[in-house]
């Protein structure tokens, strides 16, 4: 198995969760077609919307160039669909969770694979315009010399999503998880993490007993924030973070990417 050096860069997709939310739909969420984009150098000059390729396109614009994709029981439709990722310039290899028990356990999987290399983390059933905002945190990641960066962003919606406390320098000052009631700013939606990180969360998961509480990420963020591991928060302005775990939201960003696709189709015909 190849080791990758500190200052490559390895992305990592969770993508094991059922989708129960959205009920009962043909395919997992992560490759659900939100539309179709222009791609004049297709057969059809079409091709699907995933949110999980706009992802492997975010990763690519960092300069990532392997992937590691989690799956869990039922979503072997995700390996089928992407394959070795070669059609996305990328190298993608496939972790498996057996037992469901949370995100951080999800992640820990693709450690073998990372090895010392910068771990880049998006959440493969959401959106994030534009596509090249890791690339953003990535870059930042890299002249901090954080362990962990964040890519923060503003919601109305607080109880839903990770919050974070940040000082007047970025530094992540506490975390609060789905929180009913915050005057908190930010939430975190994308992560960047260094391999002394990524060995302090498998020694704490190795430490949780079968039976335990499910451990959220913002709870090992926090762990490694009092171990003296520092954590910047970094505000990705111009940008937003799009949930699709609901058929509310799902048809929110159907509409809004048709209503682009729209348009930009109106330009090249009156071009």
């Amino acid at each position: 198995m190849k080791r990758f050096k500190r200052n490559n860069l390895v992305g990592v997709l969770p993508a094991a969760g059922r989708g129960s939310r959205l009920g009962a739909i043909p395919s997992s969420k992560e490759i659900m077609p939100l539309g179709f984009g222009h791609a004049p150098d297709t057969r059809i000059g079409w091709q699907p919307l995933t949110t999980i390729e706009r992802h492997l396109a975010g990763f690519r614009a960092a300069g990532v160039d392997k992937v590691v994709i989690v799956l869990g029981p039922g979503k072997s439709d995700i390996m089928e669909y992407l394959r070795s990722g070669q059609q996305h310039g990328l190298s993608i290899s496939y972790a498996f969770q057996e037992t469901p028990r949370g995100m951080p356990f999800a992640l820990d999987l693709a450690r073998p694979w990372s090895g010392e290399a910068q771990t880049i983390f998006a959440m493969p059933d959401t959106l994030v315009e534009p596509y090249d905002a890791v690339a953003r945190l990535s870059r930042q990641h890299r002249k901090s010399g954080a362990d962990v960066s964040l890519g923060l962003f503003e919601t109305n919606n607080p109880s839903k999503f990770g919050m974070v406390d940040i000082d007047a320098d970025g530094r992540a000052l506490a975390f609060v998880d789905k929180p009913k009631a915050t005057s908190l700013r930010w939430m975190w939606g994308l992560a960047v993490w260094s391999p002394e990180f990524a060995g302090f969360m498998a020694d704490m998961l190795g430490a949780v007993p079968a039976d335990a509480p499910e451990v959220v990420l913002s709870d090992v963020f926090a762990a490694a924030m009092r171990e003296g591991m520092r954590i910047d928060g970094v505000p990705l302005t111009r940008c937003r973070y799009n949930d699709i775990g609901t058929p509310e939201e799902f048809q929110e960003v159907v509409h809004r990417l048709a209503e682009r696709e729209r348009d930009a189709l109106m330009k090249r015909l009156a071009a």
